[in-house]
């Protein structure tokens, strides 16, 4: 029928493809006895991890399981298929041919299934098309529209519930951000990351995507149509290792050395990057898409795309002049593209010049997004950010990074913003937070600064809580003393 072990080696070497056999095709359905409890056992391991096991896990599965059987049996078996080794295109022909045999071997067993055999009996020609109907959604990939009735809907849930979990939250690694997301975003939904320019998007978006891949085991597809692959590559390389960034630049081998102890846990395979030179549509990540998981069977959990303004609408008829939908319009693609394939994504976009700090403060808000507030109402979440000034961070290699929370589709939204130290030398934002100075009233000249952190004079860089007028004039007084202390 096909090449068995060459079908069983790309299982173990193309994730995506693990997860799409375990659904069509059945263990029973090789040819060789002993190939089908290994089948079996990729199938488990990949339900429970998320990723296939290898061949040489397969050897420990199995002599943990029965060291005598597997002496006897599968050791030889299991040999043999390393010793298949096909090359991308032996595999890719190889996996079509299962396909074939599956959509025979599931239309068969089918045919034969005693409760359709009884709908013929019974002359029951709409549960008949809604039978024949759930097996064809088996082999369709990535289709859009979709229609079933409860008891197949059910199924198919129960079906991909250890690769699809719609509730599985993914946190991003930073604090305040997790926190405000409830345990941060699931499959299907994006968020977006609002800063002005040169104020840490490209970092934060780095940092998170890393910690995806590094903590949370999934695989991230890193996407940068501003920064060039390099600059990224160096930014992951200062993130990984903690060299400083501007050492990395200088001269990229002093990251290299001892660099393969951080691929043991398979980190290098969790993160591809891409870089667009050019303004692309959600088209054209798609059709990316779908060429690495074809050549290599590598599908992303999350994206984190950089960023999206840089991009264009999927479809005609919009113009850059008006920016209110054409950002709009790019928004809508990518939401559809999240829940299309089940991928969640961060992405980012820009603030107006009143996003830039200011003397007087003043509370960030969506009426700062560059261009168009179009986009957050198909987000998820929206975090704004900005850097400000702290007296005490000067002359060390901390900058601090204010976050706040614009929308929270899934959590309560939290008004109150965060000040969180970062090195973004070394690509790290820590869960260090300075308290920032709130109040519940504004609107007069002098409450204009409320929103503006007050510190303590020692010089200490710690924020000052005022909760009254009498509070906020005392704290006013304390900020006035340290700027004069730290000016002199």
């Amino acid at each position: 029928m096909f090449d068995e072990p060459s079908f069983l080696w790309a299982l173990t070497v193309r994730p995506e493809d693990a997860k799409k056999y375990s659904q069509i095709f059945k263990p029973e359905w090789l040819e060789t006895v002993e190939y089908r409890p290994m089948l079996a056992e990729i199938y488990a391991f990949t339900r429970k991890y998320g990723e296939p096991p290898s061949l040489d896990t397969l050897h420990k599965i199995f002599k943990d399981k029965d060291e005598e059987a597997y002496n006897n049996r599968y050791k030889p078996a299991i040999c043999t298929l390393q010793e298949a080794d096909p090359d991308r295109s032996d595999q890719i022909y190889t996996l079509e041919q299962a396909k074939n045999v599956a959509v025979i071997r599931s239309f068969i067993q089918m045919l034969r299934d005693e409760s359709f055999i009884e709908k013929q009996a019974a002359f029951d020609g709409t549960q008949l098309i809604r039978d024949v109907q759930s097996w064809i959604t088996q082999f369709e990939q990535n289709s859009e529209d979709r229609t079933m009735d409860l008891k197949h809907a059910i199924e198919h849930l129960v079906q991909s519930s250890g690769f699809d979990t719609p509730n599985k939250k993914i946190p991003c690694g930073i604090k305040c951000i997790d926190d405000w997301t409830g345990g941060g975003l699931r499959p299907k939904q994006f968020g977006i990351l609002i800063l002005p320019t040169g104020h840490g998007k490209s970092a934060s978006l780095l940092i998170m995507g890393n910690w995806i891949a590094a903590v949370e085991n999934k695989r991230v597809w890193y996407i940068t149509n501003e920064l060039p692959i390099e600059e990224v590559t160096e930014r992951n390389l200062a993130r990984i290792t903690g060299i400083p960034l501007d050492k990395i630049i200088d001269d990229p081998a002093v990251a290299y050395k001892g660099l393969t102890r951080y691929w043991t846990n398979g980190l290098d395979q969790r993160i591809v990057i891409t870089e667009f030179n050019r303004e692309v549509d959600i088209n054209d990540i798609e059709a990316e898409m779908a060429k690495m998981a074809n050549l290599h069977g590598w599908k992303p959990d999350v994206i984190v795309l950089d960023f999206m303004e840089r991009m264009k609408p999927a479809l005609s008829g919009f113009s850059r002049d008006k920016e209110w939908n054409w950002i709009g319009g790019i928004a809508k693609d990518i939401a559809r593209f999240c829940k299309k394939h089940s991928i969640m994504l961060w992405t980012a976009a820009q603030t107006n010049r009143s996003g830039l700090y200011t003397e007087d403060g003043g509370r960030m808000g969506n009426h700062m997004t560059q261009g168009s507030i179009k986009q957050l109402q198909e987000a998820s979440a929206v975090i704004m950010g900005r850097q400000i000034p702290i007296p005490g961070l000067e002359d060390t290699d901390f900058v601090a990074i204010e976050f706040m929370s614009t929308k929270m589709r899934q959590s309560r939204l939290v008004h109150a913003p965060k000040i969180v130290k970062a090195d973004l030398g070394r690509m790290s934002i820590t869960d260090e937070e300075i308290e920032v100075v709130t109040s519940s009233t504004r609107g007069t000249s002098e409450d204009e600064e409320e929103d503006k952190p007050a510190f303590d004079s020692s010089g200490s860089g710690k924020a000052i809580q005022a909760e009254s007028p009498r509070d906020r004039q005392k704290a006013k007084q304390r900020r006035r003393s340290a700027q004069q202390k730290f000016s002199s």
